[in-house]
């Protein structure tokens, strides 16, 4: 890991047994790389994240298969970060992919599937943050990580399927594999 306060380590970075992740958040942007609209109205109630191409899915730039799924975040102490200030507390959020932290122009935080980024995690989520993110004064801090239902402080599934041209793509191809 590089310099900087953190908790995580070994290859995957792991704390207490649950894999480690870096955070940063972004803010602009058009639709987003699910199809959810620009400024998509739950970002400024609800949690969501561009995840790196291990948490967004598929080989593609466009409705990969993490997609609409939901992770539960935990600060891994209140100060701990490979570059910022932290979290100041480890109260956990739940949030959803909804964008793709691309490694092309992100390597810095945002690995290649397979790889790590420059401070060590093989997972990075970037929140989208003029809403709820802002509230959080969180500064990059580290992070464990699960996949976990959808809600609470995150957007539901449903609205997720409303907004989101992703989810109804799923949904077509899902039909007509059943057919």
């Amino acid at each position: 890991m590089a310099a900087g306060t953190t908790k995580c380590s070994g290859s995957p970075a792991k704390y207490n047994g649950k894999a480690c992740a870096s955070t940063t958040h972004y803010t602009g942007g058009a639709e987003t790389a699910c199809g959810c609209p620009s400024y998509w109205s739950v970002d400024k109630t609800k949690y969501t994240a561009a995840g790196s191409d291990a948490l967004f899915g598929s080989g593609s730039a466009w409705c990969g298969s993490g997609c609409g799924k939901c992770y539960k975040l935990t600060p891994t102490c209140s100060t701990c970060s490979p570059d910022g200030k932290g979290a100041g507390n480890t109260n956990s959020i739940t949030l959803m992919i909804a964008d793709l932290c691309p490694s092309s122009s992100s390597s810095t935080w945002c690995p290649k599937k397979g790889s790590t980024n420059k401070y060590g995690y093989g997972a990075h989520f970037d929140m989208w943050g003029t809403g709820a993110y802002t509230s959080l004064g969180w500064d990059n801090p580290e992070v464990t990580y699960e996949e976990v239902s959808c809600g609470g402080t995150a957007p539901t599934t449903a609205q997720y399927d409303s907004d989101c041209e992703c989810a109804s793509n799923a949904r077509a191809e899902a039909n007509a594999t059943a057919l």
